[in-house]
Parts: C-alpha cells; structure tokens; sequence
C-alpha cells in the first residue's frame, strides 16, 4: 500500500497534467489554451495532422483534445495512428467534431478514444472532462505500478463456506506429491485450481506443463513415444495438468499409470526407461464412475486418481463471492490489458448475483471485459441486464431446434450453438475452443467460417 500513498502525494504535488489541443480554427485552440493554463494545466496546441504528431511524440501528453475534421489528415486516421504508436497507453483521447455523426463517435471508441463531444463546445464540460481523463490516467498508472508489487493471484476468490474449505484443500495438497483429480462443469476454474496446486508447491519453480487429452492419446501411439518421453522431460520435477481425462485413451491411460506407479516411461521396448519426477493432476467435468463401469478407463487408474479429488462449485452455488470476483476481474482487465477502470454499482451487482451462470466463472470474466470494453462510467443495473440477455446458454438455443428441419440444416444449427457457446467460454480463443472441442484447429477455422460464426462475436 505504500506505493499507493506514494502516488496519492505525488499527485497532489503534481500540475494537473499537459494537454494537447488539436483543432484547425485557430479561435478554438486559444480560447481553450487560455481556459487550460488559468486551470493549472501544461498545453500544448496543433493546427493540423502533421503538428500533432511531432506534438505527441515530443511532449508526451496525459490528454489530447482531437478535432474529427481537418485538412490534412482527419481526426480517426490520427487515432489510428496514436493507437499504432502505443501513444494510449499513457494519454486519453476526446474527439470533437462540429457535424459528427453516431457512426463516427462509435468508430473512435472502438479504436480507444476516451471521450467525444460535440461543437460548440461547453466550457464546463471541456474541464469535466480533461479532469476525469486525467483522473483514469492516475489510476491505471497505480493499477500498472501495484501490478508490478503485488503477487499473482493464484487461490480461489471468496469469502463463501465453500470457497475458504477449497483454499484450505488447495494449501494443504500443495504440500504433497500424489496425484491430484479435479472435477466440475466448464468454466469452474479447474486450470485456474491446478495451477494453484502447482504455484503453491515445492515445485513452483519447475515447469507446470499441459498435455490435452488428444494430444496424449496421438504421442502415446507406438511410433510418437520417443516425442511423448521429450515432452514429458520438460515437466520433471514439475507438474503435468492433462485436461478431459475422460478423453485420455487405453494406450495413453497405460502409460499415465506407469507413470503414477514407477515414475518413469520408457519410450521403446528395447529401451531403458526414463526416471521421471512429475505431479499429476487429471482434470474433468465430472466423476469417471460411468466410464469405469462402461470399461471405457481402468479401474485401478481412477482409483490412483481419485484418492485426492477435488470438486469445484458451480458459480450459483456460491453467488455471495459475485462482488469480490467482480472486482477481481475488474482489477484483471485493468493492470493487464489497460482497459478503463469502470465501477458496477450495488443494483448492478444484485443482478449479477441472481443470475445463473450456465458459464460459471468464464461466464462472468467474459461479461466484465465486454462491460469493460463497450461502456464509460459506472456499469448500471440495466446494462447488466441488457448484456446477459445476448448470451444466452447452450440449452436454450437447442430447444429452438425446429424438428421439420431437415437433417443438416438441424446439424449445422446444433453446431453452429456448441460451437458458438465454446467461443464464448473461451473469451474468443480458437485454440481452446478446437482443443475443448476435439476439431483440429484449421477444420475449426473452416468449419466457423461456413456457419458464419465471428470468433471474436459469436452471437
């Protein structure tokens, strides 16, 4: 918290910040030069594109006041170029224009502008805002330095009954070496636990290595053992997380009981085996008991497995913890990707809490970044509710299915849903939706592009 007193005083010491003015009229650049410096700040004027960015690139400035339209080079063309040059990272943008339109103020926000106002331009509002960007600026510059103090959170986030009992399994297992089995429905956090288990270890400081479920069942065939030993080496002394165990084949379910047994793999028949010192951690959606009895896994390699097991909850068995993950994500989004700092207020917090979270804690970390993202200001209750409303889970787009479809166009529905609900899960991300959904990577990316499903927005 020092640092964070630190900051406190040296603002309060401080100038309010430099500004940069960038308009075309002469008249508008001096009478807010001269309203500026009356209110403390360092400004800085350009009359067109070209003089703006030898102005930023010379004078670093905390706010720059952007003119949408101007002879040379017009206003969005500018940004883009400030966003290029990383120039965001440390100064907000407030667009102004005479004649904008939504579609324009639109397209500046979504390249990171902070602000647009219209002309003619309110004095008190020019000042409002150059104090609040000023204001944002602060506290990402804390956000950034706190980052750079505080340690990486690793254990679960609450205050809930069964979140302080999975603390304290977490911290007393880290102390072990057995294998670990971790259950619970997608978007619990079982990568998030494993790692936990890992970080908290004596092992921390070797390496913490996943293997999906096909990518062990491909190197454990006879002719890619010699690569599957490689892989393996670079988890020694360290720990293997292998998600969707349920996944994991007989020749691959052999060799991770090997490995449990004798810690050590031998790659070739005629070859010596290799000592191996890894931590197993075996992660699923739920319990193996149906796929033992249906002789799809070997009894005796559950049972290794789950003599340690963990079953993590679902978000709506524990909503009381919302606030605190809320503001962790928060928090996340701001120290690691430079997004505004937004507060959600209290209504908008309730709402969270009375939702069900078919997505669980994925769920909710991707609706704060798209809240994050797509707004300024305090998250209220209603946009809450309007963001919840577009994504819908799995269960309710599969009872739409129109049973007079014939049978591809009720497939190609069917998939477009699942694939679409994994890509929201995911945050977007193609690798983890091919792995989660056993489609190779490039048949995923031809398989989206068919169904018309955006990665980045699927609806």
């Amino acid at each position: 918290m020092q640092i964070l007193r630190n900051f406190l005083t040296q603002g309060e010491s401080m100038k309010p910040g430099k500004l940069l003015i960038v308009d075309d009229e002469k008249s508008i650049r001096d009478l807010m030069q001269e309203i500026f410096i009356e209110e403390g700040y360092v400004v800085e004027t350009a009359a067109n594109g070209t003089q703006a960015q030898a102005a930023w690139r010379n004078t670093l400035p905390d706010v720059i006041f952007l003119d949408v339209w101007m002879p040379d080079i017009d206003g969005i063309s500018l940004l883009k170029d400030m966003q290029n040059e990383q120039v965001l990272d440390h100064a907000k943008v407030i667009m102004m224009s005479g004649h904008g339109t939504i579609e324009t103020a639109i397209e500046a926000t979504k390249l990171g502008a902070y602000d647009f106002l219209e002309k003619p331009l309110s004095l008190a509002k020019l000042i409002v805002t150059a104090e609040r960007a000023i204001e944002h600026n602060r506290l990402n510059q804390e956000n950034r330095q706190l980052k750079l103090a505080l340690p990486e959170q690793f254990l679960p986030i609450g205050k809930s009954k069964l979140i302080i009992q999975l603390r304290e399994t977490v911290e007393r297992l880290s102390k072990f070496s057995m294998p670990i089995f971790i259950t619970g429905e997608s978007g619990t956090g079982k990568r998030h636990i494993a790692r936990a288990l890992h970080k908290t270890s004596r092992r921390k400081d070797s390496a913490q290595i996943e293997l999906s479920s096909l990518d062990f069942n491909r190197l454990a065939e006879a002719d890619n053992q010699t690569q599957l030993s490689q892989k393996l080496r670079d988890a020694h002394n360290g720990t293997l997380v292998i998600p969707n165990l349920e996944q994991l084949s007989l020749p691959a379910q052999n060799i991770l009981m090997e490995l449990i047994q004798r810690q050590s793999l031998q790659a070739k028949a005629n070859t010596e085996a290799i000592p191996m010192d890894i931590r197993i951690i075996a992660l699923a959606k739920h319990d193996l008991e149906l796929t033992v009895a249906q002789g799809l896994f070997r009894e005796d390699l559950y049972q290794r497995l789950k003599v340690m097991p963990i079953a993590l909850p679902a978000l709506r068995q524990h909503t009381e913890d919302i606030p605190e993950l809320i503001e962790y994500f928060v928090n996340y989004f701001v120290t690691h990707e430079g997004m505004e700092y937004r507060h959600v207020n209290v209504p908008a917090q309730n709402v969270l809490r009375q939702y069900s979270w078919p997505g669980n804690l994925k769920e909710l970390k991707n609706l704060i970044q798209r809240l994050l993202i797509l707004g300024n200001g305090d998250i209220s209750d209603e946009e809450v509710k309007t963001a919840l409303a577009k994504t819908e889970p799995l269960d309710n787009t599969l009872t739409e299915i129109d049973t007079s479809l014939r049978l591809k166009e009720a497939k190609d529905r069917l998939e477009g849903a699942y694939l679409s609900q994994l890509l929201r899960e995911t945050g977007g991300n193609v690798s983890e939706t091919a792995k989660r959904s056993g489609i190779d990577r490039t048949n995923l990316y031809r398989k989206l592009k068919a169904l018309g499903i955006d990665p980045k927005n699927p609806l």
